[in-house]
């Protein structure tokens, strides 16, 4: 469980570099929008979530 924990959260990490790069790549170096700067911040929340439920779950692999 520990090691699907920590691969959910690398992906999570990965995910809005990602996005972050395609954006610039798709619009070629243009100025950045608002849309931009929300779609990054939004893909961050898979992150929190997987924080989030290894911290609840943390508990449950002692008993």
């Amino acid at each position: 469980m520990k090691g699907l924990f920590n691969l959910v959260i690398a992906l999570s990490i990965i995910t809005p570099v990602t996005v972050f790069f395609g954006y610039i790549i798709m619009d070629e170096g243009d100025q950045f929008t608002a849309e931009h700067y929300m779609v990054t911040a939004l893909s961050t929340v898979p992150f929190v979530f997987a924080l989030l439920v290894k911290f609840l779950m943390s508990g449950a692999d002692k008993q």
